[in-house]
This record gives C-alpha cells, structure tokens and sequence, in this order.
C-alpha cells in the first residue's frame, strides 16, 4: 500500500516519498491523507518548475488534414506557453491557462484539448517521450484546476479548492492492446478534477513498471452510466470510454456490489455536471448557448431506478453539422425523471431511445408525433473483381456531368492523346507478392486475433508491404534503404501497429501452425517474437530522419545569421531611427507630451497609421520625404538589409528547439547502440552493428557543427536585443517581421514620393 503513494506521484524526489512513508508507518499519516500530502507537494513542485523557467522540446507528428506531419512540441515554463514549431517556425503558441484535458490513446499516441480550439492530436517518438509529456500536460491541468480556478470553482459550484480524495477503493479496468482484452485491478481515487488509478498485481502490491491512468474531466466533456450488468459502468470522456467493474468479495452480496457501483456513479457524475456547468459559464461558451437555447430536446437517457446518475439530455439532431454535434451534445444539462421500465437504454451518444405515449412530463414538454416506416436500404453493389496485373488507382475529382456537358472535355478533346502502356504499368505497378494476395483473399473465413480495426488497417498496409512475415526480422537489421532496408513509411507505419505487452501475451499462446493463421495474424506474431521490436523501429526511423531534419535546419540558420549581421552591422538603418526619433519627439512635443529618448522597434509598424491633414499622408511618408529633403543617401537603407526582402519564417526560438529534439534524438541512438553492444558482445548481425557505428559519428559530427552556428546565432541575436533595446525573451520572428513590414512600407512610400 505505501508503493502506491509513491506509484500515484513518480514525480516527487526519493526523500519526499521516503519521508511520506514514514509518516504512513509512524501512524502520523493515513494513507489517503498521504496521498492527498503528496499531491500537495506535486504542486508545490510544479510551482518551483515554473519559477525556474524550462523548457521542454519533443519530437512528435500532429494529425492535420487527414495526414500526420512532424512537429515539435514545446512546453515553455518560461513564457508558460505550449507551441507547434515546424521547422523553425513557431505555427502556433497557446498559453498553459488554455490547456483543458490530455487523453492517453493506443501506442505512442495521445491528444490535448485547449479552450477554443481543435484538440491536437499526436504521436510520440517512444513511449518514453509520451509518458513525459503526458506528465507535464497533467501538471499543467493540475495547476490550472487547484490554483487558478479554485476560488473561483468553490464559489459557483462547491467544489472543494484542495486536491483532497473525495473518494477511493479497488476498481476493475478492462485494459488490453490489439489482441487482447482482460480486467486489471486499479486502486481509484477520485478527486475535483480528476479520477486517479493506480495499477495493483494482486490487490496488495504495486506494479513499479506501470504509470498511474489519469483520466481528467476539467473538459466539461467527461459522463458517466451504468450498464445493464450490476457490477459495471461506463465513464466517457472526449476521446476514450473507460469501462470499470466493481470487484466481488466472499462477503459482499449482489446489492453490496450494486451499492458500491451506484456510489462510484454518483460521486462521478457530480464532478462530471459540475465541470460540464463550470465549461459553459466561460465566454467561449456564449454562442453553444445560445445554439443549445434553440434546439429543442427531442431524446433522454437512462436513469435507474435508484437514482444513479446515468446520463444526459440530447439536442435534437436536426440542423446540426458534424463539427457541431459533439458540442452541442456536452453541452446540455441533466435534472432528474422518474424512472420509467419503458424507456430504452441508448447504444451510443447519439441514439434517441423510445420515449412512452404515458410520460405526462415528457408529453407535456414535447409531444411526440409518429415515427415513419424506416425504409430498406438498397442492395449494396457488387465489387468488381481487381485485374491480375494490378496498379495504384489514381483517385480523381470527379466533374459532375452537367458541368462536362458545357465543358471542353465534351467539344475540345480531339481523342489523339496516345500512351506508353507498358512504361505507365512498370511506373505504378503494385508490388503484392503472390503469397501475401493469396493469403488475404483467401483467408476471410479465417478468424482473425487482432481487433477487427485494427486489423482492417493493418490489413490495407501488408497489400502495398512486400515483405513477408518470416523476412521481417532481417529486414529491420538493415539501416539504409538503399541495401535493402524498410523504406522510411514503411517504418512509421509499423511502428503504429507494435504488440502491446497484452498481445504478447495472446500471441505467444497460440500453440498452433503459423501457417493457419489469418496474414494479419502471422505478422502480429512475428513481430510478437522480435525482441525490443518497439526500440529498434524507433532507432531506425530516427537515423532515417536525423540527416533530413540537419539539412533543413541549416540553410535556415544561416539566413538567420546574415539576418543579425546585416540588422547590427546598418549604420544607415540605425541613422533612419534617429531621424524617426527627431519626427516623432517634434509631433510629441507640439502635443503636449514629453520627448523620448527611444522607442522599440515595434514602433515602425505604426507609422503607415498615422495621417496627416491630407488623408493619403501618413508619417511614413513624412519620414520618407525629411530624408530625401536632408539626406537622401540614407533612403538606400533597404540594399543593406537585403535578406528582409521577404517575411522571416523561422525564428531563433524555434531553430534552437529543434536542436535541442536533434540533440535528444541523437542521444537516444548512442544509447541504443551502447545497450546493443553489451547484450550482444558477438554481434550477430556484423554490418549491422557497423552502420550504426558509422551513422552516429557521422551524424554527431554534423550535429556540432550545426550546434556552432545555432550558438553563433543566438549569441548574435542577443547583442542585437542589447543594441535596439528589446527585452532579453524577444522572439526573434516578431522583431524581423516589424523591420520587414517597414522596409516595404518605406520603399513603396519613397517611390511615390518620387513621382
């Protein structure tokens, strides 16, 4: 039991967990008044972190538009903000007091939900790096919960303001991977914001290998029901449903189990409303509300007979969009019906259960009118059988017909366009050995141990995958794709469908013939019997990408070096200053304010906005012409900045981020090879280990070579801000993009000046 103090806070440093349990023994602590001391100090923690201003840089690939693209996280304690850099640049920042919820998904993938915005769904590096950033992200969540918004929270809606257990006991999770689904045993503690389970062997020890499960409801997404069974229930939040089962004892009873399930429920479902009203009262919520006034309620779901909370009210469906439907449904508030026998239990969010012609309270709220007769659905169409010699199909935007009819496809195509059949056919053949084909089509009879999902995905890869299962383990002996290796989507895309410890388990029981099983089977257990398959798939994908990300990165940093040495090196740039000083202190001083001895270059994008008594007269203008009028030379100040012509896109911040995930990248492959070498003195696969060897120097090499130049410009760039003045945390594609704006607004000024 003291483990599991340790096990729900692996943050905390040994000497706070140790002096924790020493409590507990001593019986100066109970154990939940332990846990709830730990938290404390988790937060406390959290506190000290933020006051020491780090920040944390991941490599990671964010789903956009139907396609996975490579990002870099960061979390900056510093300016408290979580930012999506892309190659430098920084695509968006968004501020820790935006961070709502993070749901843990399958694999190394995860996702964040912030106020306002799309949720961001990701994929990890390793599982490594999601456990880290899913335990900065709670942090986040935790502060934001007990102290930002406690007062706030204890005065509208009761809820306490301290991370106290408002309830705990042992709790059954249905866990499992691909293959397999089993009941763990969780010790569940519910607080304000979240509910905590922390993994037990056997009821009494603690797994140290397993992280805790947070599953948080600050979303105002988060519900909970029960199920038809007595001992079960459901919780759902934005992203995953979590089903729990109340575990059975000699001396519990049916309705001791039903009581303990029903209290879990309740206590649940109260957090869950009171965050879904607390979600609805912020001003972001202001127009669902009154999209949500101007519906009306057409669906109820389930309330038991013992008053558990089970659901809540449905908007009706009508004029709802897709994007809109899941808003619209978190967003209604629940009361309370008298149960009815009659009413349907739901199969999913948006099924409308049967409502009874007796209900007086629903008939006098909503009449009901007669559902029509569902009509059959038409046949579905028959599949055209594939050709032998099969290519990839090329996926059209089809024109409708009426718009062909007025088209040149229809009068303005002479039908003289002649092809080159057999060369189209080598170019985009599809490379399915006959086995693989054979064994997919002709095993669907077979039953298959993955999920069916999954299955169907995996399913789709291994028809363009020309590897067979028993030649899999080789292959991922082979570093470069030029010698034979995976190719670099191949690897991504294995890397999505690794075996968790569960379906290791399911697979490795099988006692039968490899040959029986279903193609998607027979690779699942392949990759099954692959020691540390998950690593070496990381490994490789990382030398495929680390020479891409070091060639991009470069150019960049060096036009950020000439950038800095061309903006510190301007005299004639910094003599324009002063002559906007000199304008601005004469207009200053004529209007009674007092005169200044500098301003940040923020500044001159606010010259254009400034008219004169003839509207088409603006202070850039003014300043334009003073220079022609005293010292045209000067109006040339644009040829000594001349990589400002077009809009800086990374900025210094970003770059150096994404050293830093190269430089962690990189590191983690020394230590592959490093472990590597001590299990496997005698490398069983000779070139293997010397094309590793030979990728890290190389890579290490070029990698202090870009650490050089990236100091060069962050060294530069710091005298840049001590010479105009800027803050020390200027970012550096803000500042360029003020002096690029200027330069264009003063060249167009001073060529109409010249006519």
């Amino acid at each position: 039991m003291e483990k599991s103090i340790v096990q729900g806070v692996p943050q905390l440093s040994n000497e706070m967990q140790l002096s924790i349990m020493n409590k507990v023994k001593s019986g100066e602590l109970s154990i939940d008044d332990a846990i709830d001391q730990a938290r404390k100090n988790n937060l406390e923690l959290f506190q000290q972190k933020e006051k020491q201003a780090t920040q944390y840089n991941f490599s990671v690939h964010k789903f956009n538009r139907y396609r996975w693209q490579k990002r870099v996280l960061q979390v900056d304690f510093n300016t408290k903000m979580v930012c999506s850099i892309e190659k430098g640049i920084i695509k968006r920042q968004l501020p820790f007091a935006c961070v709502k919820n993070c749901h843990d998904g399958t694999g190394t993938k995860f996702s964040i939900s912030f106020k306002g915005r799309h949720d961001y769904e990701l994929e990890a590096t390793s599982m490594q790096e999601k456990q880290k950033m899913l335990q900065l992200v709670s942090q986040i969540i935790h502060s934001n919960i007990y102290s930002q918004s406690a007062d706030r929270l204890e005065d509208v809606y009761q809820m306490p303001p301290d991370p106290k257990s408002l309830r705990q006991g042992q709790l059954l999770l249905q866990k499992g991977g691909m293959a397999s689904f089993k009941w763990k045993r969780y010790e569940a503690h519910l607080h304000a914001g979240q509910l905590t389970l922390l993994s037990t062997n056997d009821g009494d020890a603690v797994s140290s290998s397993t992280l805790p499960i947070v599953i948080h409801f600050s979303d105002g997404k988060a519900r909970v029901e029960t199920s038809h069974s007595f001992d079960t229930f459901t919780l759902h939040t934005h992203c995953s449903a979590y089903q729990f089962r109340v575990p059975m004892t000699d001396v519990m009873k049916t309705a001791d189990i039903q009581t303990e399930r029903d209290s879990w429920v309740q206590a649940i479902g109260k957090l869950c409303m009171n965050w879904k009203c607390c979600s609805q009262s912020e001003p972001m919520y202001a127009d669902l509300k009154k999209l949500r006034a101007s519906r009306t309620v057409t669906g109820l779901l389930q309330h038991s007979e013992d008053g558990a909370f089970s659901g809540t009210l449905l908007p009706s469906t009508e004029e709802v969009s897709d994007g809109e439907e899941s808003t619209a449904l978190s967003s209604v508030r629940a009361f309370p019906l008298p149960p009815t026998p009659a009413l349907a239990k739901p199969c999913s969010p948006v099924c409308l259960p049967t409502m009874p012609s007796a209900s007086p309270l629903y008939s006098d709220l909503h009449p009901v009118a007669p559902s029509p007769p569902v009509p059959a659905p038409p046949p579905l169409p028959r599949k055209k059988p594939l050709p032998e010699d099969r290519t990839k199909a090329f996926h059209w935007d089809l024109l409708p017909q009426d718009k062909i009819d007025k088209s040149f496809w229809t009068h303005g195509v002479s039908g003289k366009a002649k092809i080159d059949t057999f060369l189209l056919f080598e170019q985009f053949k599809v490379k399915v050995s006959e086995n693989v084909a054979d064994s997919v089509d002709s095993s669907h009879h077979i039953e298959i141990m993955l999920n069916q999902k999954i299955a169907h995905n995996f399913n789709i890869f291994l028809k363009s995958f020309p590897v067979q299962p028993k030649e899999l383990r080789e292959k991922l002996c082979i570093i470069h794709e030029k010698d034979g290796g995976l190719s670099d989507e191949q690897i991504a895309s294995l890397r999505r469908y690794v075996p968790t410890v569960e379906d290791v388990e399911m697979y490795k029981s099988y006692k039968g013939v490899a040959s029986d099983l279903h193609i998607v089977d027979q690779y699942m257990l392949e990759m099954c019997n692959i020691s540390f398959l998950s690593s070496r798939l990381d490994l490789l994908l990382t030398l495929r990408e680390l020479p891409i990300t070091m060639e991009d990165l470069e150019p960049l940093i060096n036009q950020k070096i000439r950038m800095c040495q061309q903006l510190i090196g301007s005299q004639t740039f910094v003599c324009v200053l002063e002559y906007l000083l000199a304008v601005g202190n004469y207009l200053n001083e004529h209007a009674g304010k007092d005169k200044a001895k500098g301003f940040r270059l923020s500044s001159l994008i606010k010259l254009s906005q400034l008219r004169g008594v003839e509207r088409h007269v603006t202070l850039l203008h003014a300043l334009a012409e003073q220079i022609v009028l005293h010292e045209p030379g000067l109006a040339t100040f644009p040829s000594e900045l001349a990589e400002f012509d077009t809009v800086p896109g990374a900025s210094i911040k970003g770059l150096t981020a994404e050293i830093d995930v190269v430089k962690n990248e990189l590191q983690k492959a020394l230590q592959y090879k490093k472990s590597y070498t001590k299990k496997n003195p005698i490398p069983q696969h000779p070139k293997f280990s010397k094309d590793l060897k030979a990728a890290i120097e190389k890579y290490n090499m070029d990698l202090q070579q870009l650490t050089k130049k990236s100091e060069e410009m962050r060294k530069i760039y710091s005298d840049i801000l001590v010479k105009f003045g800027e803050a020390a945390d200027q970012d550096s594609q803000e500042l360029f993009g003020w002096v690029c704006q200027f330069i264009t607004e003063f060249k167009k000024a001073h060529a109409e000046l010249s006519k």
